[in-house]
């Protein structure tokens, strides 16, 4: 008897052990596979999360998705370069339909040129503030257009006698001697805009400067012209500068959505002298 009861206690024993060890290993097992798990990365934005008050309702939530959310290029695709214009009213928005912006033709024969877009268009313009960002995505909605580029140009003009208004004391002097100094100066700028989420992508800007002495005639319209012509000279330099930033865009995109889905530390610095983004 004494033997049996021996193997019987072993094998309770053994049971009980086998038992407890089933037990604890199942958690363990759990927190192997839950940590192994590679996290989900949040979907791109599928459409806008702005409030159409043009004073801006965003939430603290929405807020939070746009910045969490991957970025996404879609090119080639279509795009239109709208014009925003100055209101010539201050009562109410009041552009003036008549006059399109020098820089505009020639900044879109310069991306013709480039194949990352499919197509570009010119657009009717629109007033500055006249429309909110939401209202802005119907215009380029009739055109069927995934992205815009929004247009500006922003020139202060001045004119001021010169040595050579010494010359008016001959009283002939006047009729002919170019005493009067123009400058023209300022910036032009180019904002790509995304029309599914409303989002600013970047902003391209290039300044622009130009001088010219002209007689005391027609100073008026030689003012304007100057500034025409200079915006004409500078807009498809504008344009190169905009196709390079089109690609320095997708580079940073890139970068940050591989980053997002491996998952990143909270503080990553740039070693000094390298490169911020990939070429």
């Amino acid at each position: 008897m004494k033997p049996l009861l021996a193997i019987l206690m072993c094998v309770f024993v053994s049971a009980g052990c086998g038992a407890k060890q089933r037990m604890a290993s199942a958690p363990m097992a759990q927190m192997a596979s839950s940590s192994m798990a590679p996290a989900v990365a949040p979907p791109p934005l599928d459409r806008s999360v702005f409030a159409r008050d043009p004073n801006g309702q965003l939430s603290e939530a929405m807020l939070q998705k746009i910045l969490a959310s991957p970025i996404e290029l879609d090119l080639p695709s279509r795009v239109g370069v709208l014009p925003i214009l100055t209101a010539t009213n201050w009562r109410g928005p009041s552009p003036d339909y008549e006059r399109v912006p020098a820089g505009v033709s020639p900044l879109v024969s310069t991306l013709r040129k480039d194949a990352a877009f499919s197509l570009v268009t010119e657009m009717m313009p629109i007033p500055s503030g006249a429309l909110g960002m939401e209202a802005l995505r119907e215009a380029p909605a009739r055109y069927r257009l995934r992205y815009i580029i929004l247009y500006r140009e922003v020139i202060a003009k001045t004119q001021h006698q010169n040595a050579y208004t010494w010359g008016y004391a001959t009283v002939f002097g006047a009729f002919f001697l170019p005493g009067k100094q123009q400058e023209v100066y300022g910036y032009i700028e180019a904002t790509m805009f995304d029309v599914k989420t409303g989002l600013l992508m970047f902003t391209t800007r290039r300044a622009i400067m130009a001088t010219k002495n002209s007689n005391e005639w027609r100073t008026e319209e030689k003012l304007q012209q100057l500034a025409s012509n200079a915006v004409s000279k500078f807009a498809p330099d504008l344009g190169t500068d905009f196709l390079v930033d089109v690609r320095r865009f997708a580079n940073a995109a890139i970068a940050e959505n591989d980053k997002q889905r491996a998952g990143r530390e909270l503080v990553q610095v740039p070693e000094a002298g390298g490169p911020m983004v990939a070429n």
